[in-house]
């Protein structure tokens, strides 16, 4: 009898943590660099001295995260995924589970830091979304839609479909598309500046046509202002004090612009790099199949340190305090 209390008591205790704290807590004050790792659906998370100090390990097909407006709650989602999952990074657990169906391929907060924009690449559209996962509108756009980005200046939603050769532009108060323009084919990866009247947009290429060139369109009205040789598959752009940066997957290579557009550095880093991020002053580079990140001096863009992550590091989640 008392043997089979004891069974009874060990199964309510090992039910009990499993459910309750499945993950180590993060704490809300801990800044953080977190990589989603789509290979092992994981996320690893890494602290300001670039210590990785915490693995999740998830049973589920995401392929991006979003951290909320309160820095603690996250979704992940996937394209194959029926329910966009909510948790809790304090709580170190589920929290919540969002009924939107299958097709999200990205989601953002905008700047509001109410409202989300989910990408349905199945159907074609972009869903409003408030912070309880509530749908509020659908925009249908073009063809496979991928990279979204808000304005600051103008109240747009900027909407790259990958599937397309056009660019939808979605004012933000009536929730329609005010305007769309051409752009080249298997379009991603963008910078917005508005100063500038530039949106900056890259790509892989179509078929065995890889792209070689970023190109440079008005903000305002689409017009394509400037074409630059770039590297093979420029996929991703970031700006800061030390220049504008390129990372091209077809080369493994970071490069650096100056004001002029002109490269004044470059570096080889990682295998297949998908994603980069400043963090800190630095510059941080996702390698997808070598599962590392490196942190690269924005001045000199030399890898400062190489931090081993989870399988397949495809973004980049930061928080600060």
């Amino acid at each position: 009898m008392k043997w089979g209390i004891g069974l009874f008591l060990a199964i309510v205790l090992l039910t009990g943590c499993n459910s309750g704290n499945a993950f180590t807590k993060i704490n809300k004050s801990q800044s953080f660099l977190a990589t989603v790792n789509i290979k092992d659906t994981s996320l690893t998370f890494i602290d300001e001295n670039y210590h990785a100090f915490a693995k999740w390990d998830i049973s589920e097909p995401f392929t991006g995260a979003l951290l909320l407006a309160d820095k603690d709650t996250i979704l992940l989602y996937g394209k194959e995924m029926e329910k966009v999952q909510v948790y809790s990074l304090s709580a170190g657990k589920l929290i919540n589970s969002w009924e939107i169906g299958k097709g999200i391929v990205n989601m953002q907060l905008l700047r509001d830091g109410k409202s989300i924009v989910a990408v349905n690449q199945s159907n074609h559209s972009i869903y409003f979304l408030n912070a309880d996962g509530e749908e509020q509108d659908i925009v249908k756009v073009g063809k496979s839609p991928l990279t979204v980005l808000q304005g600051e200046q103008a109240n747009r939603l900027y909407v790259i479909n990958f599937g397309d050769t056009k660019c939808s532009v979605i004012n933000l108060e009536t929730k329609k598309v005010d305007f769309e323009f051409p752009v080249h084919s298997a379009s991603t990866g963008t910078l917005l500046r508005e100063e500038k009247d530039e949106i900056w947009i890259g790509g892989h290429g179509d078929g065995d046509q890889v792209e070689e060139d970023l190109y440079i369109y008005s903000a305002k009205t689409g017009e394509l202002k400037k074409k630059l040789k770039a590297p093979t598959m420029p996929i991703k752009f970031l700006e800061n004090e030390e220049g504008i940066f390129v990372l091209s997957h077809g080369t493994s290579s970071l490069y650096k612009l100056n004001d002029q557009y002109e490269e004044v550095k470059s570096k080889v880093v990682g295998v297949n790099p998908f994603e980069m991020a400043n963090f800190n002053e630095d510059v941080v580079v996702a390698g997808y199949d070598s599962d590392e990140v490196y942190v690269m001096d924005a001045e000199t863009v030399d890898v400062k340190k190489t931090i081993k992550v989870g399988e397949g590091p495809f973004q980049l989640m930061l928080r600060s305090r």
